[in-house]
C-alpha cells in the first residue's frame, strides 16, 4: 500500500528525474509514521449511519413523528449506501446524480433533496463537514395539481354506498372534520366534545387542533359508538376478532368497498373528503385564513390551491360586485 499511494503522489507531482529519489525519500519517511489502509465500504456506511442517529435524535427532540423519522432514516441510508463515500467527500455531483439515477416523480426528488438539506445543515451547525454539498442545487418546480373534489351528487351517492354504521360514522367523520387519516386512525373517544361538536386530533408536528363535526356526521358517529360493547379508547376499531384500533390500511380499505358498490367515476380515497370540505368551505364564502386553520395547514400557500377549484365562488363574487 505504501509504495502504492508513493508511485501516485510522484505521478501526479510529475517530479523530474533528478528530484524523484530526494522526493521518494522524505515520502517514505513521512508516510512510515501512519497506518495506511484502503477505506472499506464498511466503514463509510458506518460513519454515515452514527451522524445519521445523531441527526435523527435531534429530529426526535423537534417533536417530528416516528413515522416521518422513519422516511428520514431510509432516505439517507439509501443515498449513503449509494454514494458510498465518507461525508466530508460528497460533492454536489454524487448527490444530482443520486437524484437523477431512477425514474421518480419531481415531488419525490424535492423531498429527498429537503432531507439532505436538512442532513446537511445539522452536520454543519455541528461542524462534522465544511461545505454543504446541497447548496448549489435547486429544487425542481412542482407542477401545481387542482385537488380533486367530490361534489354534492358524488358525495350522495357514497354515501348511498355504506352499508353498516361503521361505513357511515367514517365518511361523515372525513368529510365534516376534513381531517387527514393519521388524525382520525389516532383520535380516541375522550377526545370528543359532544356539546361543543367538536373533536381534539393530533395533527402533523405533533400539533393539536380542534376540528368541528356537522350535524349528520355527530349523529352517524353517536349512532356506531353507541353500537359497540367494546372497552377501546381507540374512536374506530376493528370488528372482527380481537377489538382493536383500526388501522390506517384498514380504513384505506373500507373507502374502496364502498367505492366499489356505486357508480362513481373519480378515485375515492380519505383524504378526497379533506379536499371536498376545503372546497365546500370556500364556495360558501369561508374566509382562507379560516380554511387554513380548521384544516392545520401550516403555509396559507397550501390552502390557496383550493380557490382555484371554486368556480362557484368566482361567480357570486362577480353578481355580487359587477356593476353594469
Amino acid at each position: 500500500m505504501l509504495n502504492y499511494l508513493v508511485d501516485q503522489i510522484l505521478g501526479i507531482c510529475g517530479t523530474n528525474a533528478e528530484g524523484q529519489d530526494d522526493v521518494e525519500k522524505q515520502l517514505r519517511e513521512l508516510l512510515n509514521g501512519y497506518v495506511i489502509k484502503k477505506a472499506s465500504p464498511d466503514s463509510n456506511l458506518a460513519d454515515a449511519n452514527q451522524k445519521l442517529n445523531m441527526f435523527l435524535l435531534s429530529k426526535k427532540m423537534e417533536g417530528l413523528s416516528e413515522k416521518t423519522i422513519d422516511k428520514y432514516r431510509k432516505t439517507i441510508l439509501d443515498f449513503a449506501k449509494y454514494v458510498n463515500k465518507p461525508l466530508k467527500r460528497i460533492t454536489t455531483a454524487d448527490i444530482r446524480t443520486w437524484l437523477s439515477n431512477r425514474d421518480i416523480k419531481i415531488s419525490t426528488v424535492r423531498y429527498r433533496l429537503a432531507v439532505l438539506r436538512s442532513f446537511y445543515n445539522y452536520l454543519l451547525a455541528e461542524e462534522i463537514v465544511a461545505v454543504d454539498p446541497t447548496r448549489r442545487i435547486k429544487s425542481p418546480k412542482l407542477e401545481k395539481r387542482i385537488p380533486k373534489a367530490l361534489n354534492n351528487d358524488e358525495l350522495e351517492v357514497l354515501r348511498e354506498g355504506c352499508n353498516t354504521l361503521r361505513e357511515k360514522a367514517l365518511l361523515e367523520i372525513f368529510y365534516a372534520t376534513g381531517c387527514r387519516i393519521g388524525e382520525v386512525f389516532g383520535a380516541n373517544k375522550i377526545d370528543i366534545n359532544w356539546q361543543e361538536r367538536s373533536l381534539v386530533v393530533l395533527g402533523k408536528g405533533n400539533k393539536e387542533r380542534i376540528v368541528f363535526i356537522g350535524a349528520r356526521a355527530a349523529h352517524s358517529l353517536k349512532k356506531y359508538l353507541n353500537s359497540r360493547q367494546d372497552n377501546e379508547d381507540a374512536l374506530f376499531v376493528t370488528e372482527k376478532g380481537k377489538i382493536q384500533r383500526l388501522s390506517v390500511r384498514s380504513i384505506q380499505l373500507i373507502f374502496k368497498k364502498i367505492a366499489n358498490r356505486v357508480v362513481i367515476h373519480k378515485n375515492i380515497y380519505p383524504h378526497i373528503f379533506r379536499h371536498t370540505l376545503a372546497t365546500a368551505l370556500l364556495n360558501h364564502g369561508a374566509r382562507l385564513e379560516d380554511v387554513q386553520d380548521l384544516l392545520g395547514h401550516t403555509n396559507p400557500s397550501t390552502t390557496q390551491i383550493y380557490c382555484k377549484v371554486s368556480p362557484e365562488r368566482k361567480k357570486l363574487a362577480y353578481n355580487q360586485h359587477f356593476v353594469n
